[in-house]
């Protein structure tokens, strides 16, 4: 079947022809864009059998979204078995959410733990702490509870799940940091970091087969919102020592065309073990996969999260001087990880929050370039969001990729100045600074961390406030509509080596555009936190339409 798109404002994301009004699409692919005489021409030319006309009704047009970095496994246990905690406004409200999905909702038969998610301490007017296990014990004692800040850096679970986990006050002191004590050195069930993820990769969840149709099933979430393609970080969310099984029945489904969602897996590898067994054992690398589906890089994490203060800075906190956050690894231990992905041609790609975890990077990514230069991966810092302007310079200097999450600010702008002071955080979300200099900076949400919905994002980059209009937070740091635009499509394919097939509505390209009732350019701010998306092509084919 072949398009004949018709009566378009089309924003091409192609700097040579920025603007269209109409395009062909053959067999999945853009044959032409121009104007609709431009295109009349070259169905003249080349007439086909069966054509399709869409009449767009002077709508605006663009590539379809791509989220550089979230966590869709995760979306999707989460949309199936979770408690939903977002928005929790006091501790007593988490428990009430808790208490109430288990008198409800919750089946222990079904073997699975009691979780929630999305809960921020800093969000409650009755206690601002971390809850701990003795509440989740005030719910219950018989059955296992895990609850999620919305972070996902720290976790809280009740005496039933530690004991599980076989964490007690005999073995707590093996953790360090990473789980919390009672005075009396009895666990208090607040977990962190590297041990929270190991606990999440452990909890019984449903099977490879059953997760893979839930995927699939969650396509249409994110097909509605105009997102044709994600970079995913999803290994620790596969069941336990499956995460192999679950990217082969991913690339099976894509091949027969179930799962449509273009996804490139950012596979976490956080330890030379993890590497020995994805390079040696499987013989994995960034060949392996199709058009649809792919693994893309290799994923590390460096500290935690702004929030709960583990995002390791270089110096103690402002608003805490007792703690400089947490360093997941020493520097030769991230040099060592680092130059083992780079060895291979493979991009590492790195989540660091605080500017020290952001320099420790950077060293590692310095030290794999000068090691190995005839080798060129892609590498980047996911988040990236303290930083001082020498920092900034050096991703330029490296070629390091920034993969942005610009929706943060609409809760780090309330908190970021207290967190590390005025002088620190005006250098940090440097956005336009990165642009400026060159820096790919493609736009993602981290979701389930926030939603995974675009437009909140491109509204925070190109006013540089919260979603509820307060600021500007940093007005230096303020896109125009375009650059937005196109941090959220061709320069997330930069990311995945595809900048050459997919990003823009471009001769040779892929079809995957969307349909929306706005003019994303020229619409006011708040508009674009209306905007609606109408109908949602991949490869050509319409997969969403409203």
């Amino acid at each position: 079947m072949t398009l004949w798109i018709k009566n378009a404002n089309i924003a091409t994301m192609d700097k040579a022809r920025p603007h269209a009004q109409a395009a062909v699409v053959i067999g999945g692919f853009f044959a032409c864009v121009g104007s609709e005489k431009e295109t009349e021409a070259y169905l003249s030319v080349h007439p086909q059998e069966e054509l399709e006309t869409i009449d767009c009704g002077g709508n605006f047009v663009m590539s379809g979204f791509n989220d550089s970095h979230m966590h869709y496994l995760h979306y999707v246990r989460a949309q199936k078995t979770a408690v939903d905690l977002y928005g929790c406004t006091s501790l007593k409200e988490v428990l009430s959410r808790m208490r109430r999905a288990l008198e409800q909702d919750y089946d222990p038969s079904l073997g699975l733990w009691l979780t929630g998610e999305g809960w921020n301490h800093d969000y409650f007017t009755d206690e601002q702490r971390f809850p701990t296990a003795k509440e989740l014990d005030a719910i219950t004692t018989e059955y296992p509870i895990l609850i999620m800040r919305a972070c996902f850096h720290i976790g809280v679970m009740n005496s039933k799940a530690m004991e599980l986990m076989n964490i007690n006050k005999d073995t707590v002191g093996q953790y360090g940091v990473y789980a919390e004590t009672y005075p009396d050195g009895t666990p208090n069930g607040v977990i962190k970091e590297g041990v929270f993820d190991d606990i999440k990769a452990r909890l019984p969840m449903p099977g490879c087969e059953q997760l893979l149709e839930m995927m699939i099933d969650c396509q249409k979430d994110l097909f509605e919102c105009g997102i044709t393609s994600i970079q995913s970080d999803d290994f620790k969310y596969c069941p336990e020592g499956h995460a192999y099984e679950m990217m082969a029945l991913l690339r099976t489904a894509a091949e027969k065309g179930r799962f449509k969602l273009r996804m490139a897996e950012q596979a976490l590898l956080p330890t030379h073990a993890d590497m020995d067994e994805f390079f040696d054992k499987h013989g994995f690398d960034d060949s392996f996969g199709n058009r649809t589906f792919k693994i893309n890089c290799v994923k590390l994490l460096s500290d935690g999260s702004l929030g709960a203060r583990t995002a390791y800075m270089r110096k103690p906190y402002a608003d805490d001087p007792t703690t400089r956050g947490i360093a997941i690894y020493e520097q030769e231990e991230l040099n060592s990880l680092v130059l083992r992905a780079h060895s291979h041609n493979m991009p590492a790609i790195i989540h660091a929050i605080g500017d020290g975890a952001v320099e420790m990077c950077l060293n590692a990514i310095e030290n794999a370039r000068r090691e190995m230069p005839h080798l060129r991966p892609r590498h980047g810092i996911v988040h990236c969001q303290i930083t001082d302007k020498e920092q900034v310079e050096r991703f330029k200097e490296l070629d390091v990729i920034a993969y942005i999450q610009p929706v943060f600010i609409n809760y780090d702008m309330h908190i970021v100045y207290d967190r590390v002071g005025k002088e620190l955080g005006s250098t940090s979300y440097a956005w336009a600074d990165y642009i400026r200099l060159g820096v790919h900076a493609p736009f993602g949400t981290d979701c389930p961390v926030e939603s995974f919905r675009p437009l909140p994002g491109i509204y925070c980059a190109v006013t540089s406030r919260d979603l509820n209009g307060s600021g500007p937070f940093l007005p230096h740091q303020i896109l125009d509509r375009e650059t937005a635009l196109y941090c959220y499509s061709a320069q997330g394919a930069y990311c995945t080596g595809e900048e050459n097939i997919k990003g823009k509505i471009k001769e040779g390209m892929y079809a995957d555009f969307i349909v929306l009732d706005k003019d994303l350019v020229s619409c006011t701010d708040m508009e674009i936190l209306e905007a609606k998306v109408l109908r949602t092509f991949v490869n050509g084919k319409c997969v969403y339409e409203r």
